[in-house]
């Protein structure tokens, strides 16, 4: 099933029957280790992802860690084969490579030391966007490999940014999961048509695709929206809620077609109303 919205509708109702905790971009880490981070990483020389110019007409795949990515993954495959590119995050990397699917480039934004693992196998062909945020571990592995950084909007290290780069370093909007600024990463690099696969924001048997023990084990909430309900954990609700702001602000800026039954294509089949009735219990 393929849901596509350019979202100019409105947001739906959403009902959530537990306390909901705060969650922010730099959730993993904290501010101190964040900007030893980006400190280290802005010295390596790398070079920075830049805005060009948009390109209309020409779809990108973006392959998310979503439950339903295995049951979406041959029409993915299929649309790889007839080489539209596949960006994956995260876990969804090492799921395509095992599932015969080679990606044309992987997107890191998580702060945290363990995400050097998800690079793994190494691809000679694969472009890599790593945000200077990540732990140097992650640029470590990735010496010799193509790779760019990119920087996460906010005031709080643009001195360091300003310092090294004066004023040509480009910060990427979005929210607090890489899924939203994957979004903004790849409208920067100036695509303008989404295929999203594995972009569920709930649980649905399983937190992911693919085994992922730092995050399988969150506890989930019940989150109804237009009257279906979805089990969430606090971080895929605050996904969901991020993602109808992002898209009731910037949707012209967007095509998204998403794949599967999770939370997001849900809200993307029923734009009934811009008032989010959050009834905490």
């Amino acid at each position: 099933m393929v849901l596509t919205s350019s979202f100019k509708g409105h947001a739906p109702s959403v009902s959530v029957k537990q306390p909901i905790p705060e969650i922010i971009c730099n959730i993993n880490e904290d501010k101190d280790k964040i900007r030893d981070n980006i400190r280290k990483n802005i010295q390596r020389g790398l070079p920075q992802v830049q805005p060009y110019e948009t390109q209309w007409e020409k779809i990108v795949c973006l392959a998310l860690g979503g439950p339903t990515l295995k049951e979406t993954f041959p029409n993915l495959l299929e649309k790889r084969h007839d080489g539209i590119p596949v960006i994956t995050v995260n876990g969804s990397y090492k799921y395509c490579i095992d599932n015969g699917l080679e990606p044309s480039a992987m997107i890191m934004l998580d702060s945290r030391e363990f995400n050097s693992r998800f690079v793994k196998p190494l691809r000679k062909e694969c472009k890599y966007f790593i945000s200077s945020q990540c732990h140097p571990s992650v640029f470590d592995v990735l010496e010799d490999y193509q790779v760019w950084i990119w920087h996460v909007a906010g005031d709080e290290n643009y001195d360091l940014l300003q310092e090294q780069y004066g004023e040509e370093y480009f910060p990427v909007m979005g929210g607090a999961t890489v899924a939203l600024r994957a979004v903004h990463l790849l409208r920067m690099l100036g695509f303008h048509k989404f295929e999203m696969f594995g972009f569920d924001s709930c649980v649905i048997g399983e937190h992911h695709a693919y085994e992922q023990p730092e995050n399988d084990d969150e506890g989930v909430i019940n989150v109804t929206v237009s009257g279906k309900e979805f089990r969430c954990t606090a971080a895929h609700y605050h996904q969901a809620k991020e993602f109808v702001d992002m898209i009731s602000k910037t949707g012209e800026h967007y095509d998204l077609a998403v794949h599967g039954n999770g939370l997001i294509s849900h809200i993307i089949k029923n734009p009934d109303s811009l008032v989010r009735k959050e009834e905490v219990m």
